[in-house]
């Protein structure tokens, strides 16, 4: 009996496989690329776009409400909060446009060209989130110009990804938490721990 659970524990412990992927957020999954790529359905994608782009332009509203150069001075309170509220309401409104336009756009693009995640769907998807962003202007030639930059800006970073630096095993470090192949320890981490053994492993 006591062989039979021995080879079943083994059994057990060579099949048994932890699970590497790592949700960062809803539909958006890192299964250890670093140049990640975003997996899920368009829908839900787009809503937490809207959510972020909403919340992003939220603290940008209140911050501007807050240091705002002329202080809102009305007679009832009512009145200001109304002022306050278009405030913070219009940049949410347009960062959270700006961002679901450029994921909705983006998950089109996939679905168009069967599941195809490359350069060329951020470079749609960002002229798209771009002339969003223009339109807060309005004027065309601005329109043009915001929708060609981010378009060409997300597509650049989007070739690129995130390994930019000259020391990516460093960089695996910071992001992954993955020790380097060689790690050679320090003359006072040394000295401490051969004056506190107990405490060598920590």
């Amino acid at each position: 009996c006591s062989k039979k659970n021995l080879v079943i524990s083994r059994s057990v412990a060579t099949t048994h496989k932890p699970n590497t992927t790592t949700t960062m957020a809803p539909n958006y999954t890192f299964e250890g690329d670093p140049k990640h790529r975003v997996s899920g359905p368009g829908f839900d994608r787009t809503l937490y776009s809207l959510a972020v782009g909403a919340g992003v332009g939220t603290f940008f509203g209140a911050c501007n409400a807050a240091w705002y150069p002329d202080p809102i001075s009305t007679a009832t309170s009512s009145s200001l909060l109304r002022n306050v509220g278009r405030m913070v309401t219009r940049p949410a409104m347009w960062c959270a446009l700006a961002a679901g336009t450029f994921t909705g756009t983006e998950c089109v693009m996939e679905m168009i060209r069967n599941e195809k995640q490359d350069a060329w769907n951020s470079l749609v998807a960002g002229m798209a989130g771009g002339s969003v962003v223009g339109l807060i202007n309005g004027r065309p030639q601005i329109i043009a110009a915001t929708a060609i930059g981010t378009g060409i800006f997300m597509a650049a970073l989007d070739l690129s990804g995130p390994k930019t630096v000259f020391d990516e095993k460093a960089l695996d470090v910071k992001r992954n938490g993955f020790l380097p192949e060689v790690h050679v320890e320090s003359a006072a981490l040394a000295s401490l721990k051969e004056k506190f053994p107990q405490h060598k492993d920590l």
